[in-house]
């Protein structure tokens, strides 16, 4: 009787330990779609190992189309000021707190919905369902919150959001500065950079000329350049420029949905993108600037998971905040479109872009031509050899830290749990089985607190350097990455581009002659149409 098996939790639940999802039975690293692969190759990625009964398609079948109530999301909003779609354990633990119910419920909830460091918001908005169910008196499960949501019935709790203390844990990206105007039919203007920018002496200008032609006033083209300087501003990198790209949603209808992006930058409104609108300005970029420097756009997948979502936009907010302040095409007139034109589907439907290639409007003088080193080609065949190596490299450099960082981010939520469990043992401690006054079961209450008051503020403390980690230095090794691999891929261009055409087009004309001999040899019915 004692050893027969226990039925399985039709919903999931705690794991072997009962300690919820401690970083010590799941494995936080094991969701990296991107360990010893290349993000950026053209093969599709592949998709992750879905862990048994996953934490997503879980909750997302309890709550269903359910209608939520309003306090489900003024409570995650308290939370979540960053519009992340997730929050921290210790931030769930915290709301659930100002319910008013016992601390040992509370870990029951907690455990309940969560077992990775981090809670969505389908397993914020379950766990606020069970605290109405426990401040009800009713069965503290899942299975009673999906059979509510099924009667669309999910329940309203009772929580004193008011006296909620602010987290650590979660915090808003500040959105920085860009904006220009541009016409109605966009040209790559003839380049022109700052005085102390090795191919150019005249001044720079912020907004783009009128004409947007590539030619200047007097018809020449271009303008001329010299080698002295650095090639960047002074103080540089005191006038960066940043966007913040965060996910809308989901749009279309089940066979033709896809994700859209919402796009922030300081002195413009925030525009609304989809991916295949980033690949269309790309794709101008590409053609317009060939032998230019900056990153390809990461990856697209059928069916992605909210994992690879999460890093396609930490990608795309890399590629964009590139492009926002490479010296050249930052200036360029489609960017500029796509940072503030509302419909930029509707721009594109009413505008001609002209794709000219930047060298069309910019002239090479003398002086740049025997500036060039005399062994230029023995340095970038050393680039060459070295650029894959550095690429693999840096590629573990970044596998390598986000597994620290994860750990660190587990460890976090593993410290909330243990305050709640702290908590939950000095309720059942209190009181004293004596039943008067105790001066050592006191004392070991007023420790435990402390002890919990310490758990807490440590896992705060844990969570705000894990999420400042991830956010800066993370995507700073992701971006030195990102770099190796546009050095690849700039050498894939020239490799291409640079080729001697002339002999393939003397081909082709011999094969188009060829064909026409053979047609007026022949003699068809309508042969001369046909020549």
């Amino acid at each position: 009787m004692f050893n027969s098996p226990r039925p399985a939790q039709r919903y999931g639940g705690n794991t072997t330990t009962g300690f919820g999802g401690s970083f010590v039975d799941d494995n936080p690293l094991a969701g990296s779609a991107y360990d010893g692969l290349d993000p950026w190759s053209a093969a599709p990625s592949p998709s992750q190992t879905p862990a048994p009964g996953s934490a997503t398609s879980i909750f997302s079948s309890v709550i269903a189309d359910a209608t939520v109530p309003s306090v489900y999301n003024r409570a995650f909003a308290a939370v979540d000021p960053g519009n992340t779609g997730e929050t921290s354990v210790n931030a769930l633990s915290k709301v659930l707190a100002t319910s008013s119910l016992p601390a040992s419920t509370i870990d029951k909830i907690v455990n309940l919905v969560s077992s990775k460091p981090r809670v969505s918001k389908l397993e914020f908005f379950v766990a606020l369902a069970l605290v109405s169910l426990a401040q009800s008196g009713k069965d503290v499960s899942i299975e009673q919150v999906a059979a509510l949501s099924s009667q669309n019935e999910l329940p309203e709790p009772t929580l004193n959001l008011d006296s909620l203390q602010p987290t650590l844990s979660t915090f808003a990206a500040p959105i920085p500065n860009y904006r220009q105007d541009s016409t109605a039919t966009i040209r790559s203007p003839a380049p022109q950079y700052a005085a102390d920018d090795p191919w150019d002496t005249s001044n720079r200008h912020v907004a783009a000329p009128p004409n947007m032609s590539g030619f200047d006033s007097s018809g020449s083209r271009g303008v001329g350049t010299t080698l002295t300087g650095t090639g960047l501003p002074k103080d540089w990198w005191t006038k960066q420029r940043s966007v913040n790209v965060t996910i809308q949603g989901q749009q279309g209808f089940i066979l033709n949905r896809y994700t859209v992006y919402q796009i922030s930058t300081e002195g413009g409104p925030s525009v609304v993108r989809r991916y295949s609108e980033f690949v269309f300005l790309w794709d101008c970029l590409y053609r317009r600037y060939p032998f230019r420097l900056f990153p390809a756009l990461p990856p697209k997948r059928i069916g992605p998971d909210e994992y690879f979502l999460e890093q396609r936009r930490r990608g795309l907010a890399r590629s964009l905040n590139y492009v926002l302040n490479h010296p050249i095409i930052k200036d360029d007139g489609v960017l500029s479109v796509f940072l503030t034109e509302i419909s930029f589907e509707e721009w594109r439907k009413h505008t001609s872009v002209s794709l000219d290639e930047e060298s069309a409007s910019k002239r090479i003088e003398r002086a740049e031509e025997m500036g060039i080193p005399s062994d230029l080609e023995d340095k970038i065949t050393i680039i060459r050899r070295r650029v894959n190596p550095l690429i693999e490299q840096w590629q573990r450099i970044c596998i390598l830290s986000e597994k620290i960082i994860k750990r660190r981010e587990a460890a976090a939520g593993d410290l909330s749990r243990l305050t709640n469990t702290v908590r939950a043992v000095i309720e059942v401690n209190d009181p004293c089985w004596r039943g008067d006054e105790c001066e050592l079961s006191s004392g070991v209450r007023t420790g435990l607190e402390q002890i919990a008051i310490h758990c807490q503020r440590h896992s705060e403390i844990s969570e705000n350097r894990t999420r400042t980690l991830l956010d800066t230095t993370l995507e700073a090794l992701k971006t030195q990455r990102d770099l190796y691999i546009a050095v690849r891929d700039l050498f894939i261009r020239h490799d291409r581009l640079s080729l001697d055409q002339v002999e393939r087009l003397k081909k082709r004309v011999e094969t188009n002659s060829l064909k026409l001999e053979g047609i007026k040899a022949a003699q068809k019915d309508g042969w001369q149409d046909e020549a």
